[in-house]
C-alpha cells in the first residue's frame, strides 16, 4: 500500500488528479479514438458518395439515347451479312478452303479479258459486294493485238476473290 502521506494532502491530490489523467486517456484511447476515426472514414466515404451524385445522374440521363443508339446499331448490323452464306464450300473452279481464325476462306480464280472500262466496273462491284469479298492477286496485262482489229484497248486479267463463312465450330458454339 501506499504511505498515509501520499494518499492526504497536496501530494495526494497530485496523485489522484494524475491517475484521472490516466484513466481519461485510457478511456479516450480505447472508446473515443475509435470512434472518431470510425466517423472520420464514414464522413470521407459519404462525401466521395456526394461528388459521385452529379456523375451517376448524367450517366442515367444519357441512358435512354445510348439504348436507342445500340438498337440503331444492332438493326444496321443485323442487315449487313459480313459471311457467306450455304451449308457447303463447294464452288465450281474454287481455290483451296484455307480455315483463317474462326473463319473459313473460300475463294474462286477468275481469269478474264475485255475493255479497261469492264474490269474497273467489275472491281467497283466486288468491292462494294455484300457479304464483303477480298481480292487478291490480281494481275492486269495489256494484251498487243494488230490495229484495226476489234477490242484493240482490251486487257487480260487474272484475279483471286475470297469470301469469309464462320467456320463450323463457331457457328456451333454461338448456338
Amino acid at each position: 500500500m501506499l504511505p498515509a502521506s501520499l494518499t492526504t494532502g497536496y501530494q495526494g491530490r497530485l496523485l489522484a488528479l494524475l491517475l484521472l489523467l490516466v484513466v481519461v486517456g485510457a478511456v479516450y484511447l480505447v472508446v473515443a479514438a475509435p470512434l472518431l476515426e470510425l466517423y472520420t472514414g464514414r464522413a470521407a466515404v459519404l462525401e466521395n458518395r456526394r461528388m459521385l451524385v452529379p456523375r451517376l445522374k448524367s450517366a442515367a440521363d444519357e441512358l435512354p439515347e445510348l439504348r436507342a443508339r445500340i438498337a440503331e446499331l444492332r438493326a444496321t448490323a443485323g442487315a449487313r451479312k459480313v459471311t457467306l452464306e450455304g451449308g457447303s464450300d463447294a464452288s465450281t473452279e474454287s481455290l483451296p478452303v484455307e480455315v483463317r481464325g474462326g473463319y473459313r476462306c473460300i475463294g474462286l480464280r477468275y481469269t478474264l479479258s475485255g475493255p479497261y472500262e469492264n474490269l474497273v466496273k467489275l472491281l467497283a462491284k466486288l468491292e462494294a459486294a455484300t457479304p464483303p469479298l477480298v481480292i487478291e492477286n490480281l494481275h492486269i496485262h495489256g494484251v498487243l493485238r494488230r490495229p484495226g482489229t476489234p477490242q484493240a484497248s482490251a486487257l487480260d486479267a487474272g484475279l483471286d476473290v475470297i469470301g469469309f463463312r464462320n467456320d463450323d465450330k463457331t457457328a456451333a458454339a454461338k448456338s
